[in-house]
C-alpha cells in the first residue's frame, strides 16, 4: 500500500500499489480505467489522475479560486504518479499492467434482479470444462480483440447459485449479459489472465504432503519458456479427448464436469511418468551404445 499524509488536515490515506490490493469497488473502477487507457481513450496522465480519485474514493470538483485550483492539480499530478506502481516497464520502455493475483475481488454480482456467483479465490472448485472453455475464449480475444469473447468468458464463470456450467446455454447467456457494466466483464478478464500467468509459471500445490509443480504441464518440449495462450488452449482440448478415451474420468462430459485441479494432478502424474520412462529409455540407449 502507498501512504499519503495530508498534514493540513492531519489525515493519512492508504491506496493500493496494484490491482491485487484493490477492494471490490476500487477493482471495478480501476478495471474500466485500465480498459480506457489500453484502448487509447485516455492518456497516462488522465489514467493517473482519475485512478487517484478512484482509489481515494473521491469525486473531482473544481475550486472557485484559480490559485487554489492550480495548487490542487499540482498536488494531484504529483501524488498520481504513485499509480505507476500498477505497471512494470520492459526493456523497450513499454508499460504492462502487473497481474500477479489469484483472489477474486468480485465474488458475486447482481444483474437484472438476479444474483450471479463467480469463481472462488485461486479458482478452486472450477470445473475442467470451465477452464478449457475459458482458455479458449481468452485465446480468441487475444487473437481478435472481440469483446464478445470476454462476455463469453464472463458467462462461463459467473453462474446462478447452484447452477452447473454444463447446463448453461452460453450463447443465450451472452445475449442476457449484453448490457452488463464493462467493469465486471473487463475486470474478470484481467483476473483470468492473472490466473493463467500463475497457473503456467508459479502453480505449486500440496498433494498428500508432497508439493507438485503443475507448471511442467505448460512448458513446450521441455523448454522452461511458458507457452502461448493459443497454444495452451489447443493443447488442453487435445488432451481432453485423450483423457476421455482412457476413461479415467469417465466420458468426455464427465471429464468436463470434474474438478479442474484434480484433472491437472492426473495430467501431472502422467507427464512425470512419461518423463521418467523417456529418461530410462535414453539411459538404456546410451548403455547399449557404450557396449557397442
Amino acid at each position: 500500500m502507498h501512504l499519503l499524509e495530508f498534514l493540513e488536515i492531519d489525515k493519512t490515506v492508504y491506496i493500493p500499489e496494484n490491482m491485487g490490493e484493490c477492494d471490490r469497488r476500487q477493482y471495478l473502477d480501476m478495471s474500466k480505467l485500465v480498459l480506457l487507457y489500453q484502448l487509447g481513450d485516455i492518456n497516462l496522465t488522465d489514467f493517473r489522475a482519475h485512478g487517484l480519485y478512484c482509489l481515494m474514493n473521491m469525486e473531482f470538483s473544481k475550486n472557485e479560486l484559480e490559485s487554489a485550483q492550480t495548487a490542487k492539480m499540482e498536488n494531484v499530478t504529483m501524488c498520481s504518479k504513485l499509480l505507476d506502481s500498477f505497471f512494470r516497464i520492459d526493456e523497450e520502455g513499454k508499460m504492462h499492467l502487473i497481474q500477479d493475483y489469484i483472489h477474486n475481488p468480485v465474488k458475486s454480482m447482481k444483474y437484472k434482479a438476479m444474483t450471479f456467483v463467480g469463481p472462488k479465490d485461486s479458482f478452486s472448485g472450477m470445473s475442467y470444462g470451465q477452464m478449457e472453455d475459458g482458455l479458449g475464449e481468452l485465446a480468441n480475444f487475444t487473437k481478435t480483440g472481440d469483446m464478445e469473447c470476454l462476455l463469453k468468458l464472463f458467462s462461463i464463470f459467473y453462474l446462478r447459485p447452484g447452477e452447473k456450467y454444463s447446463a448453461v446455454n452460453i450463447d443465450k447467456r451472452v445475449v442476457f449479459f449484453k448490457y452488463l457494466d464493462v467493469r465486471y466483464v473487463y475486470g474478470f478478464y484481467l483476473l483470468f489472465v492473472s490466473f493463467f500467468n500463475y497457473l503456467t509459471t508459479q502453480c505449486e500445490i500440496m498433494v498428500d504432503g508432497k508439493e507438485i509443480d503443475l507448471t511442467i504441464l505448460f512448458q513446450s518440449g521441455g523448454s522452461t519458456d511458458a507457452v502461448t495462450i493459443e497454444h495452451e488452449s489447443i493443447g488442453l482440448r487435445s488432451t481432453s479427448f485423450q483423457l476421455a478415451e482412457s476413461g479415467v474420468f469417465g466420458t468426455l462430459n464427465d471429464l468436463r464436469e470434474s474438478d479442474a485441479f484434480m484433472v491437472l494432478i492426473r495430467m501431472y502424474d502422467l507427464t512425470v511418468r512419461n518423463m521418467k520412462e523417456e529418461k530410462e529409455m535414453e539411459a538404456q540407449r546410451n548403455k547399449n551404445t557404450s557396449h557397442d
